[in-house]
């Protein structure tokens, strides 16, 4: 009899243990099927990254996104906060609020941390506006659990599309000039002249370009609008610097009383340069010229004048240029090294690294390749950085900021 009792309260406790067991497994499973849902008002539009179809959107419009199967535990295992981030269709990575704060040209504000806690459910729900520097294409939104290491992540994909109807033109022409000119065609560093005729006498009229990726960019910069003449003639200017990406651009101009609408469209492309005199460059990981983002590459140049000030500028997957802080070449040996760390706001893709030399007028060029991050961006780095001291050992510590972004030639020295 004692020997059954015993046998019984084995029993029983092991049948206990085994039954919290799968309790907490089973938790662990519905814990470990966090998912996200996308709510559009505008169907679905082919995704190029599933190649499937995806909730679609305009810009200006605002999406619902609903987070669910969390961790429902109470504090400090749950609720459970919920970082939240989104993948450009360049693979640009973004946390929700950075996002909110691109200028469409440079995109580079700093990724706080963006996270919201879930209910006692496990759920979140979040609108969230696009705004019109968000480019046409797929994009995916990531939900990642943080009290649970990561272990609830979930994504979901959705889709920016062209939207909006043209609008009436009434009588308005629009036309793109350069130097007077009728043009199709400029360069970075060219000014665009846009002028227009058919307005209504004395009204207020917006421009805005859209960019080759359908990115939009209001200008003139600092105005809103440009008057009319009480003829209804309408005229204004925008330079496009190395900053802006290459491609077709269309300009939009909207009368703010009549509502006529025109557009001119146009090329912008890229400067010729050429390389010239011995100088060497390259561009590596330590396995090679190929790495994903938040990887830090070195730069060796070499046969520079010795002592002579490198510029260095960057050409991105676009076309768009980023201007480094100048580095120096070794006095005795004419070398220099430096070191970049390209963090997730930076696009996938091939890049290529122009040196010269202040005093040789010397201008090489190296590529390498960006590639997506697998890492989270749960402890953001502020800025892209560069390394000067010629010093692999130290880390980059000189922000990645254009040194002076009101000089449309400081990029050396192109061939015109």
């Amino acid at each position: 009899m004692k020997d059954f009792s015993l046998r019984s309260v084995f029993a029983v406790g092991f049948s206990a243990f085994i039954a919290l067991v799968l309790i907490f497994f089973a938790y662990g499973a519905a814990a470990s099927r966090a998912r996200v849902e996308i709510f559009t008002p505008q169907g679905f539009a082919s995704c190029a990254t599933t190649g499937a179809p995806a909730p679609a959107i305009f810009q200006t419009q605002t999406l619902l996104a609903h987070f669910d199967y969390y961790r429902v535990l109470e504090p400090p295992f749950g609720p459970e906060p919920v970082e939240v981030d989104v993948t450009f269709p360049d693979g640009r990575v973004f946390t929700l609020g950075a996002s909110q704060l691109l200028d469409g040209v440079i995109d580079m504000p700093t990724n706080v941390q963006f996270a919201r806690f879930s209910n006692n459910a496990g759920q979140l729900s979040l609108n969230i506006t696009i705004p019109g520097t968000w480019p046409y294409g797929c994009y995916r939104l990531t939900g990642r659990g943080l009290s649970s290491g990561g272990a609830n992540t979930a994504s979901a994909f959705f889709v920016v599309i062209p939207g909006g109807r043209p609008g009436p033109t009434g009588n308005v022409e629009l036309r793109a000039t350069l130097n007077g000119q009728d043009t199709s065609v400029i360069q970075q560093g060219q000014i665009l002249e846009i002028d227009g005729r058919g307005f209504i006498g004395g009204e207020f009229v917006s421009f805005w370009l859209t960019a080759p990726d359908g990115t939009v960019i209001d200008f003139p910069p600092g105005q809103q609008v440009v008057q009319a003449t009480p003829s209804g003639a309408v005229a204004t200017s925008f330079q496009f610097e190395g900053k802006n990406p290459v491609g077709r651009y269309t300009v939009t101009a909207l009368g703010n009383t009549s509502g006529f609408r025109a557009f001119a469209h146009f090329e912008l492309r890229s400067r010729p340069v050429t390389q010239r005199g011995p100088a060497r460059l390259s561009v590596v990981v330590p396995f090679g010229a190929e790495a994903p983002q938040r990887s830090i590459f070195y730069a060796n140049g070499d046969l520079f004048f010795p002592g002579e000030r490198v510029d260095i500028w960057l050409t991105m997957p676009d076309g768009s240029v980023r201007g480094f802080p100048s580095t120096f070449a070794d006095p005795v040996a004419g070398q220099f090294m430096v070191e970049l760390f390209l963090d997730e706001r930076l696009p996938v893709g091939f890049y290529q690294l122009t040196a010269q030399g202040a005093v040789s007028q010397q201008l090489v060029i190296a590529t390498f390749t960006l590639t997506q991050t697998t890492d989270t961006i749960v402890n953001p780095q502020p800025v892209p950085q560069i390394g000067l001291d010629n010093n692999s050992v130290t880390p980059p510590n000189v922000s990645f900021n254009d040194p002076d972004p009101t000089n449309i030639n400081e990029y050396g020295n192109p061939d015109e």
